[in-house]
C-alpha cells in the first residue's frame, strides 16, 4: 500500500500515514478484543467494567511518524534566533515554548518568570540532534508559609494588577517538578503562576508588574516564592458544541451522527456509562412559577438517566446527574466507523489513479472524456479523504475526553409507574438541561436518517404500494422533521397497505445503538405485567421482517418511534429480547410523554412538534 502511493506522488500525494494505518489495521490479522461483551440488561446498556476507555491505534494520526513536538523542536534548534532573546520578547522563543513542557499535551507558553536570571533554562547547541527537554509536572501546595496567608496576599495581588492595567484570567499557586536528563527529579519553589487575558498585554508590562507582586509577598515574609506569567482564558468544560447535520454529499454523513443535533444522539450516564438515546428538545419559555425561562431540555427514560428508578428526582445542585454524548463504547465505536470509512477512501483513491493511469496510456496521453471523469472522480475522493482525516481529528481533540461530551445535567427524573392515571401507560421518562453552548446548530426537532438508506428506499420501505406511495416523500436530504405527535385517534389508523392490501403502518427509530431501523406498529396497544405483577399498557413495535435487523437492542431507550411522514408515535422503553435478538419492543405513546411533560413543564415548546 505504502509503495503504491509512494509510486504516484502526483495522484496520491495528499495520503497521508494515518490513512496508510487505517488500512493496515483494517486488513492485519489480529485477534478480536478480548473485552467486548454484550450489554447484559435492556434497554439500557451499560458498559461493562472491561469495556475499553478509549479507542488506541499504533499511532496518532496527527503525529504518524515523528512528533509535532519533535518537528518543532527540530525548526527551533536550528533557528540561532529562536534561540536567543529578540526584542520585544524577554526570554527567547525556545524557552517560551517548552518551559512548561510536559504539564500538558499543549502546554502555555511562558511570558516572563522573576527567578529568569538565578535560574536558567537549559538550551541546545544550534543544530543540536540529541537534547533531552527538561520535563514538568504540576503539583499542589501544602504546608508552606504561603498557604497561612494567601486569603490575604491574593486580594492584594489581583488589586496590584489592576493598577498596572493587566487583565487578568486566572491567579493561583503551583510547584513543578523537573526532570531533566541524567538528574533526580526536583521539586522547584512555590509559583504564582498568573494568567493573563490572550492578547491584552505583553511580556514587557506583566515584567514591570512584578515586582511589586513581589513585594507583597516579602512583607507577609514569603521570599522563596517565583511569579510567572502566561496567556490563557479560563474556559468552563462543556465541550464542543454538536455538530450540524451534514449534507448527505458530505462524506462525513451519517459518520457524525453520534456528534450532531439530529434526534437518535447516543447518550449515557456518567456515572456508570449505562447508555440509550435522546428522544427530542423542547424549550421552556416560562418557569413553572412565570418567569421567563430559555431553557432547553431533553427528553429520554427515567432508566437511562437514573440508576434508582423507584425513587423521583429533582435536580440536586450539588450532586448533579450528568448525561453525556456517547459512552465509552459507542464513541469507541464512532472512531472505528470514521477509520473504516477513511480506510475505503484511501483504497478508493489508490483504484482510481491506478484506473486514471492506465486511461492515459491507452488514449496516448489523450485527454479523452473518460480520463477526465476519472481525474475528476480521483480528485473528489482526495478531497474527501482529507475531509475525513480533519474529522477524525476534531472528534479525537473535541469528544475524546468526558468533560467535552457532557451534554447536560438530570432536571426531572419522577419514579418509573403504570399507575399515573387510569390508562395504565408505562411512565419511563426523564428531562435534562441542555448546554446551549452545545445547541449553536440546533434548529427543530429533525431525525438525521443517516446513510444506510437512499430517499428512494426509505419511501419503498414505508410505503411499498405504489400507489399508496404518491405524494409521499423523505426529504432528498435525508433529514426529516418531525412535525407532530400522533393523536391517538391517528395512531390507530394504518397508513399504508402491503402487497395483499392488508393494513399496514411502518415506522422507524433511530437508536443509539442500532441507528435507523424500520418496523411494523401493531396497531394495538399491548397489556404487559411484570414479576411484581404491575400491569402496563404499551405501543407495540415488530421486526420488518425476517431478513431484517432487529427494530431494537440495548441502548436504544429514548428513541423516537416516528413515521415516515414525520409524525412522532412513542418514545422506546423496552423489549423482548432472546438470546442475542429482540423480537418485540414496547414503547409509550408520544402524545401521552408530552402530557406528562406539561404538567411538570406547562410552558414547554416542542421545538416544531405540534400535538
Amino acid at each position: 500500500m505504502v509503495d503504491k502511493v509512494r509510486a504516484d506522488p502526483t495522484n496520491l500525494g495528499s495520503s497521508t500515514c494515518f490513512m496508510i494505518d487505517c488500512v493496515n489495521r483494517r486488513y492485519a490479522a489480529q485477534a478480536p478484543p478480548q473485552d467486548t461483551v454484550a450489554s447484559p440488561t435492556f434497554p439500557a446498556s451499560p458498559a461493562s467494567p472491561t469495556s475499553p476507555t478509549s479507542p488506541t491505534s499504533p499511532t496518532s494520526p496527527t503525529s504518524p511518524t515523528i512528533s509535532e513536538s519533535d518537528i518543532l523542536y527540530s525548526q527551533l534548534s536550528n533557528d540561532s534566533e529562536a534561540l536567543t532573546i529578540v526584542s520585544p520578547a524577554l526570554i527567547s522563543k525556545f524557552e517560551m515554548t517548552y518551559w512548561y513542557h510536559g504539564i500538558s499535551g499543549n502546554p502555555p507558553k511562558l511570558m516572563w518568570r522573576s527567578d529568569f536570571e538565578s535560574n536558567p533554562f537549559p538550551l541546545p547547541a544550534l543544530g543540536a540532534r540529541f537534547f533531552k527537554i527538561p520535563q514538568k509536572t504540576a503539583h499542589g501546595v501544602f504546608n508552606t508559609p504561603i498557604n497561612a496567608v494567601w486569603g490575604t496576599v491574593a486580594p492584594q495581588i489581583l488589586a496590584s494588577m489592576k493598577a498596572h492595567g493587566l487583565k487578568y484570567s486566572a491567579l493561583k499557586t503551583v510547584r513543578f517538578s523537573t526532570v531533566e536528563d541524567g538528574k533526580e527529579e526536583t521539586l522547584g519553589p512555590v509559583v504564582v503562576w498568573i494568567a493573563v487575558r490572550p492578547n491584552t498585554t505583553n511580556a514587557e508590562a506583566v515584567h514591570d508588574a512584578t515586582p511589586d507582586i513581589l513585594g507583597i509577598l516579602a512583607e507577609s515574609q514569603i521570599d522563596d516564592v517565583t511569579v510567572e506569567w502566561y496567556e490563557g482564558s479560563v474556559e468552563r468544560l462543556v465541550g464542543p458544541p454538536l455538530m450540524s447535520v451534514e449534507d448527505n454529499t458530505s462524506p462525513m454523513f451519517g459518520l457524525n451522527h453520534p456528534f450532531n443535533t439530529g434526534l437518535g444522539i447516543p447518550i449515557a450516564r456518567q456515572s456508570d456509562d449505562a447508555q440509550g438515546t435522546l428522544t427530542l428538545l423542547f424549550r421552556e419559555i416560562k418557569a413553572s412559577n412565570g418567569d421567563p425561562s430559555d431553557r432547553i431540555l431533553a427528553l429520554t427514560t427515567k432508566h437511562v438517566a437514573s440508576v434508582d428508578t423507584t425513587t423521583p428526582y429533582e435536580l440536586d445542585v450539588a450532586n448533579p446527574q450528568h448525561i453525556l454524548v456517547c459512552g465509552e463504547c459507542r464513541f469507541a465505536r464512532a472512531v472505528v466507523e470514521i477509520e473504516d470509512a477513511v480506510n475505503t477512501g484511501i483504497r478508493d483513491a489508490i483504484r482510481l489513479a491506478g484506473e486514471s493511469e492506465g486511461l492515459k496510456l491507452k488514449s496516448g496521453g489523450a485527454n479523452s472524456t473518460a480520463v477526465r471523469r476519472k481525474q475528476t472522480a480521483l480528485d473528489t475522493q482526495n478531497e474527501d479523504n482529507a475531509t475525513l482525516q480533519t474529522f477524525f481529528d476534531e472528534v479525537q481533540a473535541n469528544w475524546q475526553d468526558i468533560n467535552g461530551r457532557r451534554l447536560g445535567e438530570v432536571d426531572w427524573a419522577p419514579e418509573i409507574s403504570v399507575r399515573v392515571d387510569d390508562r395504565n401507560y408505562t411512565r419511563d421518562i426523564a428531562a435534562f438541561t441542555v448546554d446551549g453552548k452545545k445547541l449553536e446548530n440546533f434548529e427543530r426537532n429533525i431525525v438525521d436518517l443517516g446513510n444506510q438508506y437512499s430517499a428512494g428506499k426509505l419511501e419503498d420501505l414505508f410505503w411499498p404500494i405504489a400507489a399508496v406511495r404518491d405524494n409521499r416523500n423523505i426529504p432528498a436530504d435525508l433529514q426529516l422533521p418531525i412535525t407532530r405527535a400522533l393523536p391517538r385517534r391517528l395512531v390507530n389508523n394504518p397508513d399504508t397497505e402491503d402487497k395483499n392490501g392488508d393494513p399496514l403502518y411502518i415506522v422507524a427509530k433511530y437508536g443509539g445503538t442500532t441507528k435507523l431501523t424500520l418496523g411494523r406498529y401493531s396497531g394495538m396497544e399491548a397489556y404487559t405485567c411484570t414479576d411484581l405483577g404491575l400491569e402496563s399498557r404499551d405501543v407495540v413495535v415488530y421486526n420488518y421482517g425476517k431478513n431484517s435487523v432487529d427494530f431494537s437492542d440495548h441502548g436504544d431507550s429514548g428513541s423516537l418511534i416516528f413515521t415516515g411522514s414525520g409524525d412522532g408515535l412513542a418514545i422506546l422503553h423496552s423489549g423482548m429480547p432472546r438470546g442475542m435478538n429482540n423480537h418485540v419492543t414496547y414503547s409509550t405513546p408520544l402524545w401521552w410523554v408530552i402530557e406528562q411533560i406539561l404538567v411538570k413543564y406547562p410552558h414547554a415548546e416542542f421545538c416544531g412538534i405540534t400535538y
